[in-house]
């Protein structure tokens, strides 16, 4: 059984830069735009790293499509209780959540340069309802996951909206790519300035780790065991040859966006349908014409529905799991469906119509 993200990869392969892994080069300084002496963005050595988001994609109209795509997420597991699913898809779903929740958050008060000032009330609100439980970002990642799964690698899956975190993917976390989708990120993050890097043989490391620290119970060892499990032969030298020591100091508040938080000229939010233009004519039932929904599965009402009987929703799970789950319903009489036949016939029929009637 699984969940069926194809429409939230498709916003992400559009709205995400790859940039690749990490040179550790040095970024030089930043200097204004010409005839300005304004600088806008981070200033920071790792501002060259790690992927970006085009935020102004999600500006307008489109805001509301995230929103509605975040809402028919949260409704997944009223509809499908999350144990009916393994622990990896279990897994990929709240990945999945945390990230398109983070990304309209962010979207909410962009354009935003930094979101320091914003940490941690973004992360504490309470603004999912899952499965009629109140859940914050931090609800998510320090009474869910962390406990469930204790393993440092889901935290490489949790984008935090900044450059100084994990990478966000151009693609949605599915079961059975999960854990192949989150060895990616740390030997990306592992490898990269942004995560960690030995000065004065000293580990420096992200503050990122110091907040997952629940999954590191001997903090300075198993910080050093985990790099050397993802470091490249060069950096993994220079993690042997280092102290035991890890500070974690490092953190680039900017967020990661692709005109570093500030408004583009040639901003996204002119044009409604850029980011959905993968879902017309895409064969996915979905369509977005002259800043209107349209079609009988429309985007806005499919995300916006996600009772598993509604035939709009029905493409978010695989027709065996939509059979599973009525029969569970039907069980528990929570939800029973079905049809009723009313048709007008004489109270003594004859004989020689006796066998055209239906049996009522």
């Amino acid at each position: 059984m699984s969940i069926d993200y194809k429409d939230l990869s498709k916003i992400l392969s559009q709205t995400v830069w790859e940039t690749g892994h990490s040179d550790r080069a040095t970024v030089g300084k930043t200097v204004p735009r010409t005839g300005s002496r304004i600088i806008t963005g981070s200033r920071g050595s790792v501002r060259a790293e790690g992927n970006r988001v085009d935020f102004h994609a999600f500006l307008g109209d489109n805001y509301d499509v995230i929103v509605a795509l975040r809402r028919d997420l949260e409704k997944v597991p009223a509809a499908v209780p999350l144990n009916q699913f393994n622990r990896n898809e279990q897994l990929a779903y709240w990945l999945n959540l945390y990230n398109l929740t983070v990304i309209s958050q962010i979207a909410g008060i962009f354009p935003e340069t930094s979101l320091k000032k914003h940490y941690p009330a973004l992360w504490d609100e309470k603004v999912l309802n899952v499965a009629g439980v109140p859940l914050s970002l931090n609800d998510i990642h320090h009474k869910i996951l962390i406990p469930k799964y204790r393993n440092p690698l889901i935290m490489y899956g949790l984008f935090q909206g900044v450059i100084g975190g994990p990478n966000i993917r151009d693609e949605a976390y599915t079961g059975v790519r999960v854990w192949h989708q989150l060895k990616a990120n740390a030997r990306e993050f592992v490898n990269s300035n942004r995560g960690a890097f030995v000065r004065e043989r000293i580990i420096r490391t992200s503050t990122f780790y110091e907040v997952n620290k629940a999954l590191f119970p001997d903090f300075e060892a198993d910080m050093k065991a985990h790099l050397l499990r993802y470091a490249k032969p060069v950096f993994a030298d220079k993690l042997q040859a280092a102290s035991s020591r890890v500070g974690t100091d490092q953190r680039n508040w900017y967020v990661a966006d692709l005109y570093g938080g500030n408004r583009s000229r040639s901003s996204a939010s002119s044009n409604p349908a850029a980011l959905l233009n993968a879902f017309t004519n895409s064969g996915e039932g979905y369509s977005f014409t002259g800043g209107k929904y349209s079609g009988e599965a429309a985007v806005a009402s499919a995300w916006g529905n996600t009772a598993i009987t509604h035939n709009q929703s029905l493409t978010r799970f695989p027709i065996h799991v939509v059979n599973m789950v009525r029969k569970i319903q039907m069980k528990s009489q929570r939800a029973r469906d079905g049809s009723v036949e009313v048709e007008e016939y004489d109270d003594v029929p004859n004989e020689t119509d006796a066998e055209d009637k239906p049996d009522r």
